[in-house]
């Protein structure tokens, strides 16, 4: 399977980050880039044995120009982080009227994610590969 190197905002309609191992948070600077480091699943797999196989990605998702960002997290259960949905609302004009503003929440199992951006774009690291489990258990 090969997939395009870079996704954005024109995508967000065909993407789905269900189930998708999030495993660092870099934080906005002066930069105002808030960049995930994700395994990304580009496609769920059932096998002629019917067993399910993912095709999976490492990815960096990163949101530009992010502001009100809040981070709810309880890793009293498990360290593992994995996204549930990402979900997109409130479209509106910014203050100059250049560009649109999003208001976003990354759902997660054990916490969530918000905050408001521009837009955002996944870099694929590397073509997917089929994996036998929906991550690729980098470290």
């Amino acid at each position: 399977m090969k997939v395009k190197e870079l996704w954005s905002d024109s995508d967000f309609e065909k993407m789905g980050w269900h189930d998708n191992r999030l495993y660092a948070i870099s934080f906005p600077n002066e930069d105002f880039k808030l960049t995930l480091d994700i395994d990304y699943i580009f496609k769920w797999d059932r096998s002629i044995a019917n067993e399910l196989k993912f095709w999976v990605s490492p990815c960096d998702l990163v949101f530009e120009n992010v502001s009100e960002l809040k981070i709810e997290t309880d890793f009293k259960d498990s360290l593992l982080l994995f996204i549930s949905d990402i979900k997109r609302s409130n479209p509106r004009l910014s203050p100059n009227q250049n560009v649109t503003i999003w208001d976003y929440v990354i759902e997660c199992d054990n916490g969530l994610l918000s905050f408001s951006v521009t837009g955002f774009k996944q870099l694929v690291r590397a073509q997917p590969i089929l994996s036998e489990t929906q991550d690729l258990n980098r470290l």
